[in-house]
Parts: structure tokens; C-alpha cells; sequence
């Protein structure tokens, strides 16, 4: 550790839910534009602070590590909701 600096175990937490959730929009298809934009920003920060205090978060990570489909993080996820609002648009054909 250099001279002077601290280490915060609860960023590096932080840090690592932040990223779990990034995977879990991305497994969702998610537009992460339009979930940004959505109510101005606050609907994000709301799915954040769900996601930090999540506490089904290492069944979440376990998932994820078995490439599971996204049917079954929107039965565990307590943002689904939120997500599939946000899900990309397809074109029809």
C-alpha cells in the first residue's frame, strides 16, 4: 500500500455490485441509455441502491458465472421490472 493511502473495503463493494448489475442489463438486453434517461435519472439510481442492498446478490453472481438465461435473473431479480422497460427495441419483422 503506497504511503497515505487508505483501502475502503465498502467502495470495492460497491464497485463490485455496480459491475454485477452492469452484467445483469447487459445478460437483459437492456438499452442502457434509455434506463439512464428513464425519470431523469432517478430510476437508475433507485435500481442501484436495490442492487447494493440486494441480498440475493452471490445466487445473482452464481448465475451469471453459469450463463444462465435471463428468465431466471427476472425470477430473482428485484429490478426485472424496471430492466424489461427498458429492454432494447426489436425490430418486427
Amino acid at each position: 500500500m503506497q504511503f497515505g493511502a487508505q483501502h475502503w473495503p465498502q467502495t470495492d463493494r460497491v464497485w463490485r455490485q455496480f459491475a454485477l448489475m452492469d452484467l445483469v442489463m447487459e445478460r437483459m438486453d437492456v438499452d442502457q441509455v434509455l434506463a439512464a434517461r428513464k425519470s431523469g435519472g432517478t430510476a437508475m439510481a433507485a435500481a442501484r441502491a436495490t442492487c447494493l442492498s440486494c441480498p440475493l446478490h452471490r445466487e445473482c453472481r452464481s448465475r451469471l458465472a453459469h450463463n444462465c438465461a435471463s428468465t431466471h435473473l427476472k425470477q430473482l431479480c428485484p429490478n426485472a421490472s424496471f430492466f424489461e422497460d427498458c429492454r432494447r427495441m426489436r425490430p418486427q419483422a
